[in-house]
Formats: structure tokens, C-alpha cells, sequence
């Protein structure tokens, strides 16, 4: 007889959860988040918060001064269904009299590369794919340059961008490695900054990557005085970034608690409701099996809900089930045998807890995770994966699994 643990997956591919088998002689929780079967916010109420913004004027009074808007959102890195939010937004812009041909969506990549139309509908909706103009992001070219800075930041924003004179941006508040939490100012910078300010932002003021020591206010849950939002914040405003819509999400991607209105004011009242939904159960366990649903593309960021957990000498399997693999990276990632980009580290270092640590899916030879060979394995089949893990973890064995460790923030963290 088997124990089962259903995990939520593939978040862009028709939510297909997937089910994990275990031995029953082994103790397996499946760790519960708080967000877990709460129940969203209605459209009405989605509206209600739209119409009432934190330190700007209602959105139908910014719109009435305006001629072209553009509306920012987040790329597929992140679980916001867009459309949820611009649908509303729209209707209040149509209502104040600008018409469709002088609204366009801007996708705010940073530097993860271009997207296409499927991508767009994803995220927008086939309708708004349809009647409106939608653009990626190109940060290498097509981009103006505002001045530096109080960090000494060279700040470049999308040309198309700065060409409106209404800007609204759309995002979700998750926990981040860099910046403590997403949101707020990051749908400019790095959303739809030009290549040298990401680069100077993650590298010169973060202190991420070669040659670099990272920031000591860096890191994951370091938000307020966090050196690189500070950065990022002064290039938003520089950017004259006028409207803001920052979530906090349930399991299901549908939105808990939404705010609007002054991107700094949006950010750190949803950094409170993410510190809050998020949390996690996290029990201390000898094998820690992580989800990686919401950032399904980027699953190393569930590290921090696995070094929380495992035990020393345990074992880590990350499920690898992205059908799109992992996300293109031109500032960190790795673009050949030996070449990479310009914050991209050769150095492979060893896990920092746990002795071993297991992909669990069909292998990018390209992706690049970087720890020493002899301490991962990647394994296809999940049948598979279950002999590996009984070579080294007797019966007694103490199993956890994160339902999508790319946003829980684990309990034990938090204490």
C-alpha cells in the first residue's frame, strides 16, 4: 500500500495537479500553506480595491489628464492571471474616453528574453490579445536614459514605455533572494530596464555575482531598507511609474488582497499579506520533496523552503516539471559550454544542507544548477526517484512536501 501527496502544477498548461506516491511505512506530510482553500476576492471587490488606490488619486482622475497609457505586466516568471486586474482597468480608461489605439501592453521580462502570443493570452486574455497593441521588452536596445541614481545607477527604461504619460504596472508580491520580496518598483527596473541598470543594480549595488560581495541588507524577507529596492524605487520614480496594482495570492493564483495606487504603498502593504498567506508548514525532515508551482520555470528558488526543512545528511528532490524548462537568464545565466553572461559564476559550490539532491524530471542538459556533480542526480521517472531515496532513508523516515515551494515561506523561518 502507498501514501499519496497531490501537488498543484504546470500553472500555464491547464493546472494539472500531479500526485506523488511514497512507501507506507514512511512518514510523509504533505505541509499545508496558509492560503490553502481560501476563498479569493470577487470581481466587485477586485474593483473596490482598483477604485480605491493608496496615495494617488482614483485611476478615472489620473486617465482624464491622459492621452496614451501604457500597461506593464509581469512576465511568466510570476502566477498573475493579468487579466483579473487590466479587464477593470480597461473599462475605467474606456469610461474617461481613451480609446484602444492609444493603450498598449508592455510584458516586463527584465532580462529573461522575449515572449509570443500564446504567452500574451496566458496572461491577458484572447480578447485583449486581439484588440490592443502588446510589445516585449527588448532591455538591449529601444531604451532612454533618465540620469543615475543616488546609488550611481544608470537608469534606462523602455522607449515605448516613456513615450506614455500614463503608467500603470500589474504584479504579484512573492518572496525574492534578492530584493526580500517582488512587487512595487521592479515592474520598471528590472522589468523594462535597459541591460546596463539591471546590471549595475544586481552587480554594483546588490553585490551579486563575480568579484561582487552581496549586500548585507540583500536577501530573502529583507525588504524595507533592502539596498536594491531602494535603487530600484528611485528608478520607478524616475520613470514616472503613476499607477500600481500589487497582489497577494491564494494556491489557486486567484487574488486574496489587492492594492493600488503609489507603488511603494502597494508593495509593502502586500509584503504584509504575502508574510502572512504564505507561511508554510515546515517541519524538520530527513527527505524534502518541493513543488514548484507558481515560479514553476524557475524551481531553484524552492531552496529556501528546503534548506529550511532537511535535515543535515538528508535529501532534497526538486520536481523539474515545467514543460517550457527553465527561464533564460542574459544577466545570470549560462549560455554555452563556458560561456556565460556577465554576472554568470563558473564556481560550483557544495549544498549548503543535506547530502544529496534529486531533479525529478526530463533533464535540460543546460540547465544549470550549480552544486557539486557528485552530490546531484537527476532522475526522470518518479518510480525511479523513490529506489534512489530508499538506498539512503530507512521505514522511519520523516517525508515533507511543499505544495509550491517557489512562494512558501517556511514557518520555522518566520519564528
Amino acid at each position: 500500500m502507498l501514501k499519496t501527496a497531490t501537488v498543484p502544477q504546470h500553472e500555464w498548461y491547464d493546472d494539472q495537479p500531479l500526485t506523488l506516491t511514497f512507501p507506507d511505512e514512511w512518514n510523509v506530510k504533505r505541509c499545508k500553506m496558509a492560503c490553502e482553500g481560501q476563498a479569493p476576492l470577487t470581481e466587485a471587490q477586485i474593483k473596490e480595491a482598483l477604485n480605491n488606490p493608496i496615495g494617488t488619486p482614483p485611476l478615472k482622475d489620473l486617465a482624464k489628464k491622459a492621452e496614451e497609457v501604457v500597461i506593464i505586466f509581469d512576465d511568466m516568471t510570476r502566477p498573475t492571471k493579468t487579466w483579473q486586474y487590466s479587464d477593470p482597468i480597461l473599462e475605467t480608461l474606456h469610461a474617461q474616453g481613451i480609446p484602444k489605439d492609444n493603450i498598449r501592453f508592455v510584458i516586463a521580462p527584465g532580462s529573461h528574453g522575449s515572449y509570443n502570443r500564446l504567452d500574451f493570452v496566458k496572461k491577458l486574455g484572447e480578447t485583449t490579445v486581439d484588440e490592443y497593441q502588446v510589445y516585449n521588452h527588448n532591455p538591449y536596445e529601444m531604451t532612454d536614459y533618465l540620469g543615475d541614481t543616488s546609488y550611481g545607477c544608470p537608469v534606462h527604461v523602455n522607449s515605448e514605455v516613456m513615450k506614455s504619460d500614463l503608467k500603470i504596472g500589474i504584479g504579484t508580491v512573492l518572496f525574492h533572494r534578492l530584493t526580500g520580496l517582488s512587487g512595487g518598483g521592479k515592474i520598471i527596473s528590472p522589468g523594462v530596464a535597459g541591460i546596463e541598470t539591471i546590471r549595475y543594480n544586481h552587480g554594483d549595488v546588490g553585490g551579486f555575482g563575480p568579484g561582487f560581495k552581496s549586500h548585507p541588507t540583500t536577501g530573502y524577507l529583507k525588504n524595507d531598507e533592502n539596498v536594491m529596492r531602494l535603487d530600484i524605487e528611485e528608478a520607478a520614480r524616475m520613470a514616472g511609474l503613476d499607477f500600481k496594482v500589487d497582489t497577494v495570492l491564494n494556491l489557486e493564483r486567484n487574488p486574496l488582497e489587492v492594492y493600488a495606487g503609489d507603488f511603494v504603498k502597494t508593495q509593502r502593504a502586500a509584503v504584509e499579506g504575502t508574510n502572512k498567506w504564505h507561511q508554510c508548514e515546515s517541519p524538520e525532515s530527513d527527505i524534502v520533496v518541493l513543488g514548484n508551482y507558481m515560479r514553476e520555470n524557475e524551481p531553484q528558488l524552492s531552496f529556501f523552503s528546503g534548506y529550511s526543512m532537511v535535515k543535515e545528511g538528508g535529501t532534497i528532490v526538486l520536481l523539474y516539471t515545467c514543460p517550457d524548462g527553465d527561464i533564460n537568464h542574459w544577466i545570470f545565466g549560462r549560455h554555452g559550454k563556458t560561456v556565460g553572461a556577465s554576472l554568470w559564476t563558473t564556481q560550483s559550490r557544495p549544498l549548503s544542507k543535506g547530502a544529496r539532491l534529486i531533479i525529478a524530471g526530463p533533464r535540460l542538459k543546460s540547465f544549470e544548477m550549480r552544486y557539486k556533480e557528485e552530490q546531484v542526480k537527476w532522475i526522470k521517472e518518479w518510480g525511479d526517484v523513490l529506489e534512489e531515496l530508499k538506498k539512503y532513508h530507512g521505514p522511519s523516515s520523516k517525508v515533507a512536501v511543499v505544495p509550491d515551494g517557489t512562494s512558501a515561506i517556511p514557518e520555522v523561518y518566520m519564528k
